[in-house]
């Protein structure tokens, strides 16, 4: 039975809160909290095109017919609105959407009432297959609500290569860490509150938590949910080392890659 304000179940771990809900209803409970918005909203991916042998892993067609929907759809026109009121008087926010979404995405943050920095990449480095031309990148608008901030590293491409992540393969487009822990290092300070209206795997979440932030995660599916709490307990107990780490080691790579394009 879903309780009041769409909340049907609450976790704490440490400086977590997990909530089981659909966002669409759980934020309006969650007026001015967030500093920063990091997430991957579910948006209906390109239809059509089939090519026999051409696609793998989640778009391979036992898991995937080819229909756009690989999980329950939030429009874009929709979720602007609340994710703006959730949000503090001066805040950042990072939305990932594919190069198909680009623009819906735009218009739905826009016409909230966002204003709009600049559009980021990650690059994945291994390629989905794709016959015109293979997709190696996901798009962020990177927007911004109130008095616009000053990144912390200024030094900050748009693009960031990272793989995708591994040990969570019970998602179906799981985010990487390190790429979380970029934009959230780069928009908030230490003891901020980081909201993820779509949880998933709980990158956002890790990201926050492992770099002295307090984090709101959302997720609708209760599957997800719990492996997305027991993976929030587990780097708990593990004191994040092996996440700051892997996060020092993808910030190490970026300026790198900086160096040698100079």
């Amino acid at each position: 039975m879903t309780a009041a304000g769409g909340i049907i179940r609450e976790v704490i771990i440490g400086a977590c809160r997990l909530i089981l809900g659909d966002a669409r209803d759980v934020l309006p409970e969650l007026v001015g909290v967030a500093d920063v918005v990091a997430s991957d909203l579910p948006y209906k991916l390109t239809s059509g095109g089939n090519a026999g042998g051409s696609m793998k892993g989640k778009f391979a067609p036992d898991e995937y017919d080819n229909g756009g929907e690989l999980f329950d759809i939030v429009r874009w026109s929709e979720i602007g609105g609340p994710i703006y009121r959730a949000c503090k008087k001066n805040a950042d926010i990072y939305i990932m959407a594919n190069d198909k979404n680009l623009f819906p995405a735009f218009g739905g943050f826009t016409g909230a009432g966002f204003k709009f920095h600049n559009f980021l990449t990650w690059d994945k480095i291994s390629p989905t297959r794709n016959r015109w031309y293979m997709k190696e990148l996901e798009y962020t608008l990177y927007l911004w609500k109130g008095n616009a901030r000053t990144i912390t590293n200024c030094g900050s491409k748009q693009r960031f290569e990272c793989p995708r992540p591994k040990g969570v393969d019970w998602h179906s487009t799981p985010k990487p860490v390190p790429l979380m822990a970029h934009y959230i290092n780069n928009s908030s300070d230490v003891g901020a509150t980081v909201l993820d209206p779509f949880a998933g795997t709980g990158a956002t979440l890790l990201a926050a938590a492992a770099f002295g932030r307090r984090s709101i995660g959302i997720e609708v599916n209760e599957t997800y949910f719990d492996l997305l709490c027991e993976r929030v307990e587990d780097a708990y107990r593990c004191g994040f080392e092996g996440i700051r780490a892997e996060c020092a080691a993808a910030e190490a790579a970026q300026s790198a890659a900086s160096r040698r394009a100079v």
